[in-house]
């Protein structure tokens, strides 16, 4: 038997039996996704609720699923969920195969009454496998969290990212081979299980004797299922990107021709929304209708069987099937093609119509340009007309708030001081502006007042409470050196630690304290911060929109190229936090100066993926 033979037969079964393999496969999608949307959310409720919060934010959310009970299990239930699902929706297509395989014809209705008929065994063999899966991480997850402990503690994490030492390459290379290693016992398992469904199916082997059993019948025969998989992998592969990049080349290539008429844009935009949902659903029907034909075949040649008896229970005859869709694949297709068009509708007519006033925030002063959380890049940020700088606080051994973000020197001046472990006088003495360029020698760590001294009456200042585990009174001591420097009106307060942002909005409930989000799963308005300040992907439309109906500004970070601020500001985000400030001062400027008619153009060409050199034209 050679990977060939398997690859042609799957593709012989879709050919003879393609439009009943499309109609099943829609029925169950439309079905698995009302189903399991909203399941998975209500699980995922349910298990932050039972930790007594609804707003899992940041690092909150990989210690809520890998140290809560409820995180965990919530991790297990949704990963058998969709290994069911998926395993539910292969057994159909897999039905129709074998009936395919022996020149009979199964209807769309025969495979789905089958999948259900097999229900219970099927989802009970992925729960297996999701089980086996995670147990079988176990010692992957711990190689490397060793890794991390033996090479990578010593430093802030920012540090082995930016300047990348050798103990960093080694940690790499260590890590590359334990994930090879998890790829090959990957590979290696996936050749063993790869009967295991069909032989739950087909045969009637008990769930928890199917992997065992499918270990067993495959000796001998592993490589050609590797091989025959990975065949159909870059297959899948292939179609993926194809359907990915006709939309975004069609949208690219045309959009601008019709700048001119909102009517025309508004029909174009449709039909290319609508053009990247059914390309998407084909692709997706496709991979897995041949993922599904090619196990199948897989099974029928390495045991060389037929199963008559199986066919019977399936209903399978010679009738051509139904050539029509089943009326609820058509209900479900019209309702999500109406549901498509009105929401590129909405997109269109609601992005960019509330043409907010947008700050320009320079990210620890004008850091592309200056060393970051300088005097020198502070006075940088307020000389290229930025309405705020933004700079990192921690307090020092002996309790002087000092101005920097990670938690040592490494990055920015080779020293492995602890922020919290040296006196001010030791931090300050360290250079950390000379990696940037010889004219910035002179720079050391700047104290808060010292930044405040520089700032007043020039710029505007957002203060990050930085939390490493180790702060005593920063909040106190915070509060005392803006009231002293006579700056409360000229500054904003935000942190990552929910705690820090507590207890300085208790301090001074009139300033305006906003929580820092870079991934989050719940509802952030919740918080009572005044703004929140999050990473750009997750300014959405709807995202702001309901931040403001909370009555909560929206600032992005880190944003440096002026498509993705084109598009923040499309969404209606109140700020823009950049290590360039004077290229943000800029589009800022030209997006005011737009008709609605350019700025929605400019929105929907960056969405379709255009490049900053396209925007500087419009």
């Amino acid at each position: 038997m050679r990977n060939t033979e398997v690859v042609s037969g799957a593709i012989r079964s879709a050919r003879d039996s393609w439009r009943v393999l499309v109609q099943t496969d829609l029925v169950y999608k439309l079905i698995s996704f009302a189903l399991l949307t909203p399941g998975t959310l209500l699980l995922l409720r349910w298990a932050m609720s039972r930790t007594g919060t609804l707003v899992v934010a940041d690092t909150d959310i990989a210690t809520f699923f890998l140290t809560t009970r409820q995180g965990i299990l919530a991790l297990i239930v949704v990963g058998a969920i969709l290994t069911g699902i998926t395993a539910l929706e292969m057994a159909c297509l897999m039905a129709i195969g074998l009936a395919a395989a022996n020149g009979r014809n199964l209807t769309a209705r025969g495979a789905l009454t089958f999948g259900a008929s097999r229900a219970l065994v099927v989802l009970r063999l992925a729960a297996n496998m999701v089980a086996r899966l995670l147990v079988g991480l176990l010692p992957f997850v711990a190689a490397v969290g060793v890794v991390y402990w033996t090479l990578l503690r010593d430093h802030d994490i920012n540090f082995y990212l930016s300047r990348r030492p050798p103990e960093f390459w080694t940690a790499v290379s260590i890590a590359a081979v334990i994930v090879a290693v998890l790829a090959v016992c990957l590979l290696w398992t996936i050749a063993r299980w790869s009967m295991a469904l069909p032989l739950v199916l087909f045969e009637g082997v008990s769930p928890r004797n199917a992997l065992a059993e499918s270990s067993a019948r495959t000796a001998g025969h592993r490589v050609v299922a590797i091989s025959a998989l990975a065949m159909w992998a870059g297959f899948a592969s292939a179609l993926l990107a194809i359907a990915a990049w006709v939309p975004d080349f069609i949208g690219r290539t045309l959009a601008p021709g019709f700048s001119g008429s909102m009517l025309t844009l508004l029909g174009f935009i449709t039909g290319l929304v609508l053009l990247w949902a059914m390309l998407g659903l084909i692709t997706a029907i496709v991979n897995v209708s041949m993922v599904s034909l090619v196990l199948l075949q897989l099974y029928l040649r390495v045991f060389d069987r037929r199963e008559p008896g199986v066919l019977a229970q399936l209903g399978a005859d010679t009738s051509e099937g139904l050539r029509r869709l089943p009326r609820a694949a058509r209900v479900g297709i019209v309702v999500v093609s109406i549901l498509a068009t009105l929401g590129a509708m909405l997109i269109v007519l609601n992005v960019a119509r509330r043409n907010q006033q947008v700050l320009v925030i320079a990210h620890r002063g004008a850091s592309a340009a200056a060393p970051e959380n300088t005097l020198a890049a502070f006075r940088l940020g307020a000389d290229l007309a930025a309405d705020f700088v933004e700079l990192d606080v921690q307090e020092s051994e002996d309790g002087e708030v000092v101005v920097v973000h990670d938690s040592d020197l490494m990055k920015v001046g080779g020293s492995p001081l602890k922020i919290w472990e040296a006196p001010a006088a030791a931090l300050r003495a360290v250079d950390i502006g000379s990696r940037k360029g010889p004219q910035f020698a002179g720079e050391r760590v700047p104290t808060l007042a010292e930044v405040f001294a520089l700032c007043k009456g020039r710029v505007r200042v957002v203060v990050e409470l930085k939390s490493y585990g180790h702060s005593q009174r920063l909040e106190e001591r915070v509060v005392e050196i803006v009231e002293a420097a006579g700056v409360e009106n000229d500054t904003i307060f935000m942190s990552l630690d929910h705690d820090m942002v507590r207890r300085l909005k208790q301090l001074r409930p009139s300033w305006r304290v906003g929580v820092l989000v870079a991934k989050a799963i719940g509802d952030l308005t919740t918080l009572g911060a005044d703004f929140l300040a999050v990473e750009a992907s997750l300014a959405t439309r709807a995202f702001v929109r309901g931040a403001h109906g909370a009555g909560q500004d929206v600032y992005v970070w880190t944003v440096n190229d002026p498509a993705w601020m084109f598009a923040s500001m499309a969404n209606g985000v109140d700020g823009l936090i950049t290590d360039l400030p004077d290229v943000a001062r800029e589009v800022v400027e030209r997006r005011g100066r737009m008709s609605d008619a350019q700025r929605i153009l400019v929105a929907l060409l960056v969405a379709m993926g255009a490049k900053t050199e396209s925007l500087v034209e419009q």
